[in-house]
């Protein structure tokens, strides 16, 4: 279920990961850290620039069956990747 920019703009992260300047793998093993972390129903938020990033990690934690992809908001060069820990 894809949320929309304003109603994922009012999501307060469980767990803020940067990965500005990362690229993949990295930025993918990062979020997988975060999740890892978090408790089910958290939110973890990776901010990247690596524009790959916005289709690895969503690929990644849906395959695994980790994370459920609540979107990606775009920015500036920059992106905001919502994940919501299964």
């Amino acid at each position: 279920m894809a949320l929309t920019k304003e109603e994922l703009s009012v999501i307060e992260p469980d767990h803020l990961v940067d990965g500005i300047g990362e690229v993949c793998p990295h930025t993918l093993n990062i979020a997988l850290k975060a999740l890892k972390k978090a408790k089910p129903g958290e939110v973890v938020v990776e901010v990247t620039d690596h524009s790959i990033a916005t289709k690895t990690i969503p690929a990644a934690v849906k395959m695994n069956k980790i994370a459920e992809v609540l979107g990606i908001v775009s920015e500036n060069g920059e992106y905001k990747i919502y994940l919501k820990k299964l």
